[in-house]
């Protein structure tokens, strides 16, 4: 770019054509170097803001590697460490944390040197330089806009004007050029600065990323490129390869395993298989089904009828059915030695089968003729058994329901524990597999189930809660004893405040029923009695929807067991030790626990001291602990009742013995005391008196203060 020097002329040059020909120049010179200036300017802003934006993005950089380390560190509490490839990984991970975490600090170093070293000299040059220029140029026009006005104003002047008038343009002409001429001069001036600051201005940044960089990738370098480094990534390597290479070959044995079950299950894939298929025959031995099905239902009094989807299962000897959207089965029907199941063409539909009983029939369509056997075979054993038989080959479904809380999926496990296969007795001979009914064995004696029948009747109501507390609000002190509150219409004690209770457990009330038994048939039978009474129970609760349950302690004392309300901690249920006769857990749900106990306040149902009851709890520990509280709760007072007419007999043998004793006495007629309590004797005579026996008569004196009582009872 040329200099503008020949601005420097106009001070000596007084030719007007040479001026003329100068200014001319001069502004078509000035031109190009505004154009030149006005294009430096916009390049300038460019790199500005294209180097804030490199700021911008490394500081964005700085913080996600931050964040990148703090979420590697994270994996210890997201995944514990469970075995020794877990800890490896997580070793690792703590490593690549540590070096990604310095590779954060030296990218925020980073983005303040370019900062500083590229993004300021830009911001400074645009600011100062050109700006300050920019000022300039609108002074420097607006001069040549007063010099232009003063000569227009100099050249209108006339000859008839006065003399004054002339002199004052003059003069004005002369301060417009002046004041023109210096501004034209520094504005020409600093456009012959601005070509040598250019090269400083655009070369500044450039060094200071340069420099930057350089300093960023020494330090990387520097940390980088170490022994322990290389080691490292070279362990890393070698593992990441032998994981590629098991993942590879894993995934081809995945693939073929796939491509085996693809090509076996081709007769899956057909709802009704075509005939050069080999057909799979239905399995006769189930007795435990679920799938989808469609259900016919009745519509205008049984004039019409459509058809739903759902989801039918076998269930305690129930067929039980979900419709979409719903969390809990609905019976569908009761399947008994009354049921009958065959094939049908209703609604001129395939696949079609009917399932009645005595009271209701239901018709059902299978996906095809296979599985309608299967499901009629299934119905079939069930029913054969009397509805409750137990599937050797699947083990219960934990949950049915994965929508319910886990309190109502557990409720369906322990349903189905205990509706699909209940305990047999202790010793009892089983049957063999796949034939062995839940109830009972079908081994066991006629006689036995009669048994069952008769202690627990079809018609016995089923108690789901506890209508009402006791008379007096028993409550349990933080020392484990058991202090009562009489009620204002009692007023009286009746609980020994200083009875401990030495167990307490976490238990749900399931239901009770009564029964027809005594205590020595709860003693033979029990096992079987309680397993039905927890059988019916749940069965019935599974069919009226009732889930709801409340919450006790079971309170196992010395002399009682109590059941204690967990938000009141008021007693809402009592039973004396001596009038629990059984107790156990279903063989194959260890959370249900149950007892059967004498029911004093309860009209006798004809057997001798009262009628007896089954409850059944569910608790959250298992049930074999609290039999095992009981057993010694039961123990302890058992020893304590053995101890205590020990006391008695020897108090009996020490009385008889002090009376023969004062009958052996010589001549010695006892006085006794105005209250009949003391032997009044002479201190001559026990001086004179054979010291053998005085002894006794001490000891015996001492008993004998401790027997008024039983002897004035008595």
């Amino acid at each position: 770019m040329q200099t503008i020097y020949i601005c420097c002329e106009l001070v000596f040059v007084s030719s007007a054509k040479f001026e003329v020909i100068t200014q001319s120049q001069v502004r078509s010179l000035v031109g190009v170097f505004e154009e030149d200036t006005k294009s430096l300017r916009e390049y300038v802003k460019g790199l500005h803001s294209l180097c804030s934006k490199l700021v911008a993005t490394q500081n964005q950089v700085t913080s996600i590697y931050c964040d990148l380390a703090k979420h590697i560190q994270a994996y210890d509490s997201i995944f514990p460490v469970e075995n020794a490839s877990e800890s490896s990984i997580s070793a690792t991970l703590q490593q690549f944390a540590t070096y990604v975490s310095k590779i954060s600090s030296w990218q925020h170093i980073m983005a303040s040197q370019v900062a500083d070293g590229v993004v300021y000299p830009l911001s400074r040059f645009l600011d100062t330089d050109l700006r300050e220029l920019d000022t300039m140029s609108k002074l420097h026009q607006t001069a040549s806009v007063e010099v232009d006005q003063a000569i227009n104003h100099y050249w209108r002047c006339r000859r008839k004007d006065p003399n004054q008038e002339y002199r004052d343009a003059n003069e004005q002409v002369y301060m417009a050029k002046k004041k023109f001429h210096q501004m034209a001069l520094h504005y020409y001036s600093k456009l012959n600065l601005l070509q040598l600051s250019r090269k400083a201005a655009l070369l500044e940044p450039l060094l200071g990323l340069l420099h930057a960089n350089k300093a960023f990738f020494s330090v990387g370098h520097e940390t980088l490129f170490t022994a322990d480094i290389d080691g490292f990534l070279s362990t890393i390597g070698t593992d990441t390869q032998k994981v590629q290479a098991e993942q590879r070959t894993e995934r081809e044995d995945t693939l073929e395993l796939i491509d085996s079950i693809i090509t076996q299950s081709q007769i899956v894939y057909f709802p009704e298989p075509p005939l050069d298929l080999a057909s799979i025959p239905p399995d006769t031995t189930l007795t435990n089904k679920s799938g989808y099905l469609n259900v016919q239902k009745k519509l205008l009094g049984g004039v019409m009828s459509s058809w739903e989807k759902q989801y039918v299962f076998t269930e305690g000897g129930n067929l039980l059915s979900m419709c979409k959207g719903e969390v809990a089965g609905a019976l569908l029907l009761e399947l008994d030695i009354t049921t009958t199941v065959h094939a049908t063409d209703t609604d001129d539909r395939r696949h079609t089968f009917q399932v009645a009983n005595s009271k209701k029939a239901v018709i059902l369509q299978a996906l095809n003729d296979r599985e309608r056997d299967e499901w009629m075979l299934t119905i079939h054993n069930v029913a054969k058994e009397g509805g409750y038989v137990k599937d050797t080959k699947m083990a219960p479904s934990s949950s049915l329901l994965s929508g319910v809380g886990q309190f109502f999926a557990d409720k369906f496990q322990a349903a189905s524990a205990a509706i699909g296969s209940s305990a047999s007795a202790p010793g009892t001979p089983t049957s063999p597999a796949g034939a062995e009914s839940v109830g009972f064995p079908s081994s066991a004696s006629v006689q036995s189930a009669m048994a069952i029948s008769e202690a627990i009747p079809q018609d016995a109501p089923i108690m789901f809660d506890l209508l009402s507390s006791l008379d007096g609000t028993l409550t349990l002190e933080e020392d484990g004893t058991l202090e009562e509150k009489p009620s204002e219409e009692s007023g009286a004690k009746v609980e020994d405040p200083k009875s401990r209770l030495t167990n307490s457990f976490t238990v749900r009330f399931l239901g009770s029923m009564g029964i027809n038994v005594d205590r020595v048939v709860s003693f033979l039978a029990g096992q079987n009695v309680l397993c039905e009474v927890m059988r019916r129970i749940l069965a019935a609760r599974a069919i009226h929807n009732v889930f709801s349950t409340s919450e006790f302690q079971l309170s196992v004392g010395t002399e009682k067991v109590l059941l204690l309300d967990s938000a009141t901690n008021g007693a809402r249920l009592q039973h004396f030790l001596a009038d629990i006769s059984y107790w156990a857990v279903h063989n194959e749900n260890n959370k249900l626990f149950g007892y059967i106990t004498r029911q004093h306040d309860s009209p006798s149902s004809g057997h001798t001291g009262g009628s007896f009851s089954c409850f059944v709890y569910e608790a959250d520990v298992n049930g074999i602990e609290i039999c095992n509280a009981l057993g010694t709760a039961a123990k302890t007072a058992y020893h304590c009742l053995l101890e205590k007419k020990a006391m008695e007999k020897r108090k009996e043998q020490e009385k008889k013995l002090l009376l023969a004793n004062i009958a052996n006495l010589p001549d010695m007629s006892p006085q006794v005391s105005p209250d009949g309590q003391f032997l009044i004797l002479d201190e001559p005579e026990v001086e004179e008196t054979n010291k053998e026996p005085q002894p006794v008569k001490i000891e015996t004196s001492q008993e004998s203060e401790a027997n008024t009582e039983p002897e004035s009872d008595a």
